[in-house]
């Protein structure tokens, strides 16, 4: 069996800067999900929107530094995480 688990930090756009969020998230790839399509889409506002659904409640960061600091910390505690700790990058502000 699966663990579909992943730390996943998402970088958006805040001003002129970027934003990290970091989650610890299962089945991650639901991002892609077009509920009005009934498809994937790497569309960036559909994306956005699964975004903010997804990594609303969880910590964000000025700085990627520590936002992989952040990230390491949590797969430690974690344990087994099955896809490791990855990038997610949407061109939109969260």
């Amino acid at each position: 069996m699966s663990a579909d688990n992943g730390i996943y930090i998402l970088t958006t756009l805040k001003d002129d800067s970027i934003e990290y969020r970091v989650a610890h998230l299962q089945a991650v790839d639901n991002i892609y999900w077009d509920d009005k399509i009934k498809k994937e889409t790497f569309d960036d506002d559909v994306m956005i929107k699964n975004a903010r659904e997804m990594w609303i409640d969880f910590k964000y960061f000025k700085s990627k530094k520590k936002a992989i600091d952040y990230a390491i910390k949590l797969h430690d505690k974690i344990g087994y995480v099955e896809y490791g700790i990855s990038f997610i990058e949407i061109d939109r502000e969260f």
